[in-house]
């Protein structure tokens, strides 16, 4: 063999394993570098891809056996059956999204449901939130249009012949709430949910044993009613909540009533003693109704009247309001301003609505940006008066590129 050293070989490119000059070349052996190198590269994509596969079957088969965990703590049970509770006729309780209620299969739960809701909302999936979203993003932008072109039919006085054409064009339901169901003559977004929480916090909140004789344990459930049949309410919902306690700990002793109560439901009326009656345990009654804080009394003799904040603060709920049910009579276009001037956000809020004065759209706007969205509208059937239902969304929920 000659040494490579020669002037007669100027590249080492002849003693590589080659078959032809042409295929010995430096050209040719840059060229396979290149080829080796784009393989490797290949591989280590298909490694990845293979990885992230795998992780990813993982991580599904992980979030639908702990789904089926969690599924209890959505579902409504049974009870939503009985005559005075009843799901929403354009929806079943087995909703796409909620659980595994009714051992039904559901996509895969997200956090964005969760994080827009304040954690109400805790097994829906991304896919189902998203289009939520943006159902209420259309309905908003379009209530702005039709807001501007109907205000006109607005009156100072609220009485005004042509208030059904403004009802029938505005403010109409703009979130879909997948399981609401019908209470004692009210329709509340998903109230097993509600009944869920309030025992989630019961737990976490429970006094040390050697203290639970000495320390009654506060409800972290509180329901405010003022008007409206609040009796058949209360007592229906309160018959709700033990339902679901007991769907919810099976160790729980039927005779134990008050480890069946997840939440405390307070009756405001100014005529409270007519119906002191009624008062069993989980329901309390009170000898006021509520008053805008704007005015120093309702115009009604021998009756009592506080506001919200008074009567939260003077029975030391502070904190604990789950929903407020209100029917004034025509008070609510005052009072709103005093829910949302609130230390603290209320998650579910109706009023029956009355009229059309002229400050009708500043009422729905400021509910609307203080979070608030409407699952629920319904005529009352007694003209110009409406039931309204709204829940509280975090302000990511607005955001609706997310």
């Amino acid at each position: 063999m000659k040494d490579i050293s020669n002037d007669d070989y100027t590249s080492v490119a002849q003693y590589r394993p080659r078959y032809t000059e042409e295929e010995s070349s430096d050209d040719a052996y840059k060229k396979d570098n290149s080829i080796r190198k784009y393989e490797w590269r290949k591989r280590r994509v298909m490694i990845v891809i293979v990885l992230t596969t795998l992780v990813g079957m993982i991580t599904r088969v992980y979030l639908f056996f702990s789904d089926m965990g969690r599924s209890s703590s959505s579902g409504s049970g049974q009870y939503a059956k009985s005559g005075h509770i009843s799901t929403n006729s354009t929806q079943s309780t087995l909703s796409s999204g909620w659980g595994l209620l009714g051992k039904k299969k559901v996509n895969n739960p997200g956090k964005k449901a969760s994080q827009d809701s304040y954690g109400f909302f805790n097994a829906i999936s991304d896919v189902d939130w998203k289009q939520i979203k943006q159902d209420t993003m259309e309905d908003i932008n379009l209530q702005d249009g039709i807001m501007g072109r109907t205000s006109y039919l607005l009156t100072e006085s609220g009485a005004n012949i042509d208030s059904d054409n403004w009802w029938s064009e505005n403010w109409k339901v703009n979130f879909e709430c997948p399981t609401k169901l019908y209470i004692g003559g009210k329709w509340i977004c998903d109230p097993a949910r509600i009944i869920s929480i309030a025992d989630e916090e019961a737990q976490q909140n429970k006094p040390p044993p050697r203290l639970k004789k000495k320390v009654a344990s506060q409800k972290e459930c509180i329901i405010y009613i003022s008007g409206g049949n609040e009796i058949d309410f209360a007592n229906q919902f309160l018959e709700f909540s033990k339902a679901r306690m007991t769907e919810l700990h099976n160790d729980i002793s039927g005779e134990d009533e008050n480890g069946l109560l997840a939440c405390e439901l307070h009756i405001f009326a100014p005529h409270g003693q007519e119906i002191q009656e009624h008062a069993r345990d989980g329901i309390f009654i009170h000898n006021w109704g509520f008053r805008p804080s704007i005015k120093a009394s309702m115009g009604v003799g021998a009756a009592s009247f506080k506001t919200i904040k008074q009567s939260i603060t003077e029975l030391g709920h502070a904190g604990r309001i789950s929903m407020l049910i209100l029917d004034c009579e025509g008070c609510e276009w005052d009072i709103y301003s005093d829910i949302l001037s609130l230390d603290e956000s209320i998650q579910q809020v109706q009023m029956q609505m009355h009229g059309t004065p002229f400050m009708a759209n500043e009422l729905f706007l400021h509910m609307q940006e203080a979070g608030y969205v409407i699952y629920h509208r319904e005529a009352d059937g007694y003209g110009e008066v409406y039931d309204y239902a709204w829940i509280k969304m975090a302000p990511t929920f607005f955001n609706w590129k997310g």
